[in-house]
């Protein structure tokens, strides 16, 4: 019997077995809510039987068919092997454990290990067709080849509904949606890891002296740095957190840096998770994540410096993982691998280093897709870093909250969330998260980080673009020796702001930043800001916001939230060199009844900000700490909880579809995916992407696109319209999914200053 072509069906149930119980005993004072017994049992049935059913006639001679490459004749209902595998993996669980939780959810999962968890009300049923085939299938299987004492299939029936069916949800406990996610994901990632590799372990040990790599590496970078007031300051808040943290390692689950903005976090947390992985033997994994792509990126070359300079290769230990990252994959031996098998391997996050954005930390967890929840397992025994932990949507800091707490208590996981504007998702007053740097300590570090004074022009009143651009020219001409930063919440409000500075400025070094430009030309430009001496006026959107990390003078930034405006200030006066100056303004179009403001951001995030600046019109850096507490606590109040409370109870009842459908990281807007073909690498892109539509398998397809996926994507915009917009660009070309400025194109449709040319369509970010 076969499972796959050419692999023994016995051999492979007994390799996934294998490998599935290796990945459990790995796992470190795991308490899912179980005794560890039952759940050994649990996992052995499910892991063991999860192709019981390819042990059927009808598998077989479909199997042969297809490997024959003859026409198939097997009904595809007698030839599916999951539903039959589930209920007897079920069944014998029961048998074992004489728990129905644990039967259920090996049910569900082997159901559904080829596919994605539904809700799980509308699983426990079974419609009498399908016990009929069930039936069939299961008197077709010869329970010796499994050496199983004989069971009647009236047996199993009377099982299913008995146990199975005659759950009572109303009962259930949020702690059963964790252990289904922590089965399926086992059960994933040892079948596809056999599947695919027929090996036992992809994985490798830490270098011996992690523990001393920030150190050695900040001797090396920092070696002829000037030991200004903020460098000691840097020095002593990186000496504090390293000190607490050694306190807190061991009892401490939820912990938080909270402290200025450039005062040198990603070294400071880098130090101490190096150092628990090295000392710690309950800490497998470090998992670094941040709101967006573009901070991944540049903290993957810090991290990549810093094992180059205690020479050791990154890519051994590190798996950087979201949705637009390089499809290559390294492991021992030098042995690497590309395309899907790169990506599968990557998706795993098997490696003891994972960079990556907070959509695939909650993605890993509420999901109900394969793919997404595969890697659940590895999120145990980890530290799991939340860096710009304010970027989370305040709607699910409810459900945020209740996540966190149970990863640290079911699966053994640390937490560390990082900001200088630290949300109120846990009390430090009911000891709900430990600060690695106490209050006192803040109020010092933020006392003495007052790099910049942080203005309200016009009293929040509103101003129009021309109104603004007067101010603004006015600043820029009696500042000669000033950089300034202009960050609006619309591209087009930075457009136009743009074009009018352009006719005046035209000379100067003017940077334009928003997301029509191209990732590649963006990243340029960013190091450009960085990198290049002298006089600079940037205008951007908030995609500057936050982690970027430059260094300019003057601050001017349309009304928001005040944590997204406090962000936005860290990029002023950075490293304390001179006084800074910020400027907040409200912006409205003249044609509109709203403030740009109120487009992108809600009421109970504006309200309480508008509040504080009416108070008062000018703060200090040193100052903001209190206010910040304020603000947070003034945004609870009036802050609705529906979306975290409805995730809750989903949670509760294992609604897995429902938990997909209403968990949406990121707000979703209308969209079309635009090539720009801006140079020749573009326009050799463009044609290999076009080549992809001559391969007919899906599979070749895919792998030959993961190969150059990071290329493509550098050269793409994502095009936000409304239905009624999208005839705006029926001129472009169109290539399946894809819409194409080609080169003829490029002089109206994408400038090099300004990037996609769109007039036609009011745009956010």
């Amino acid at each position: 019997m076969y499972s796959h072509p050419n692999i023994k069906l016995m051999d492979h149930l007994n390799s996934v077995k294998e490998i599935g119980l290796k990945v459990f005993y790995e796992k470190k004072g795991l308490k899912l809510i179980f005794d560890i017994d039952k759940i050994k049992a649990a996992l052995e049935n499910m892991l063991f039987f999860h192709d019981f059913g390819k042990a059927s006639k009808y598998f077989q001679e479909y199997l042969n068919q297809s490997v024959k490459e003859q026409v198939i004749t097997v009904d595809k209902k007698l030839r599916n092997h999951a539903l039959i595998s589930a209920v007897y993996s079920a069944y014998l669980t029961y048998i074992d454990t004489d728990n129905k939780i644990l039967s259920m959810i090996v049910f569900e999962t082997v159901k559904k290990h080829h596919g994605n968890i539904e809700n799980i009300y509308e699983e426990l049923v079974i419609s009498p067709n399908k016990w009929r085939i069930l039936k069939e299938q299961f008197e077709s299987i010869d329970l010796g080849y499994f050496n199983k004492n004989n069971v009647s299939f009236e047996e199993l029936e009377e099982f299913f509904l008995d146990v199975i069916s005659d759950i009572d949800i109303d009962d259930f406990k949020s702690e059963y949606f964790y252990l289904l996610n922590f089965f399926f994901s086992v059960l994933t990632y040892s079948d596809k890891t056999e599947a695919i590799f027929h090996k036992k372990n992809i994985t490798k040990s830490i270098p011996e002296n992690i523990d001393t790599f920030i150190d050695n590496y900040k001797k090396v970078k920092f070696e002829n740095n000037q030991n200004s007031e903020l460098n000691l300051l840097r020095e002593d808040i990186y000496n504090l957190i390293e000190s607490k943290f050694i306190d807190a390692v061991n009892d401490k689950k939820i912990i938080s840096i909270d402290v200025p903005t450039g005062s040198g976090k990603t070294l400071s947390v880098l130090n101490i998770v190096f150092k628990a992985l090295k000392n710690n033997d309950n800490v497998k994994r470090i998992i670094y994540a941040l709101p967006f792509t573009s901070i991944v990126d540049q903290t993957e070359e810090i991290i990549g410096e810093i094992f180059k300079i205690n020479n050791y290769d990154a890519d051994d230990y590190l798996t950087v993982h979201h949705h637009l990252v390089e499809t290559g994959y390294k492991i021992e031996n030098d042995e690497s691998f590309e395309g899907e098998k790169a990506l599968f391997l990557i998706e795993n996050w098997d490696k003891p280093i994972i960079l990556t954005t907070f959509w695939q930390i909650f993605n890993s967890i509420l999901t109900n897709k394969n793919k997404q929840l595969r890697k659940f397992h590895n999120l145990a025994n980890s530290f799991i870093i939340f860096d710009e932990i304010q970027a989370l949507p305040y709607r699910y800091w409810g459900v945020i909250k209740e996540i966190l707490t149970k990863l640290t208590k079911l699966l053994n996981c640390r937490i560390i969330l990082m900001t200088a504007t630290m949300p109120l998702i846990f009390s430090e007053a009911k000891k709900e998260i430990f600060p690695l740097v106490d209050f006192n300590n803040r109020k010092k570090y933020f006392n003495k980080f007052s790099r910049y004074g942080l203005n309200v022009i016009n009293n929040l009143n509103n101003l129009n673009i021309n109104e603004l651009s007067k101010i603004a020219i006015d600043h820029i001409r009696k500042s000669s020796d000033k950089s300034f930063l202009f960050v609006f919440n619309t591209i087009k409000s930075s457009l136009l702001f743009y074009k009018i500075l352009k006719d005046i400025f035209n000379d100067e070094n003017l940077i334009y930043l928003s997301t029509n430009i191209i990732p590649s030309d963006r990243r340029k430009r960013i190091e450009k800001i960085k990198s290049r001496k002298g006089r600079k006026i940037v205008i951007s959107t908030q995609l500057i916001e936050a982690g970027v990390d430059i260094d300019l003078d003057i601050v001017y930034r349309d009304f928001a939230p005040l944590d997204n405006i406090v962000q936005t200030a860290g990029r002023c006066n950075r490293n304390n060199k001179k006084e800074g100056e910020v400027f907040v303004f409200s912006l409205k179009k003249d044609n509109s009844v709203n403030r740009d403001s109120s487009y992108i951001y809600s009421k109970s995030n504006l309200i309480p900000t508008k509040n504080i600046f009416l108070e008062k019109n000018f703060f200090l850096e040193s100052e903001l700490l209190n206010i910040i507490k304020k603000y947070y606590m003034e945004v609870n109040k009036i802050l609705s909880c529906n979306d975290s409370l409805k995730l809750k109870d989903d949670i509760m009842k294992l609604n897995y579809q429902n938990i997909y459908d209403n968990f949406k990281l990121i707000k979703e807007m209308p969209s079309v995916v635009v090539f720009v073909e801006k140079d020749k690498k573009a326009e050799d892109i463009l044609k290999k992407f076009i080549a992809l539509g001559e391969i007919e398998d899906k599979f070749e397809r895919k792998n030959k696109f993961l190969k150059f996926r990071k290329d493509f994507y550098d050269y793409t915009i994502s095009v936000k319209i409304s239905a009624d917009k999208v005839n705006d660009i029926k001129n472009f070309e169109e290539i399946g999914f894809l819409k194409v400025i080609t080169k003829d194109m490029l002089d109206f449709y994408y400038k090099d200053d300004t990037g996609f040319n769109s007039e036609f369509e009011e745009q956010f970010f």
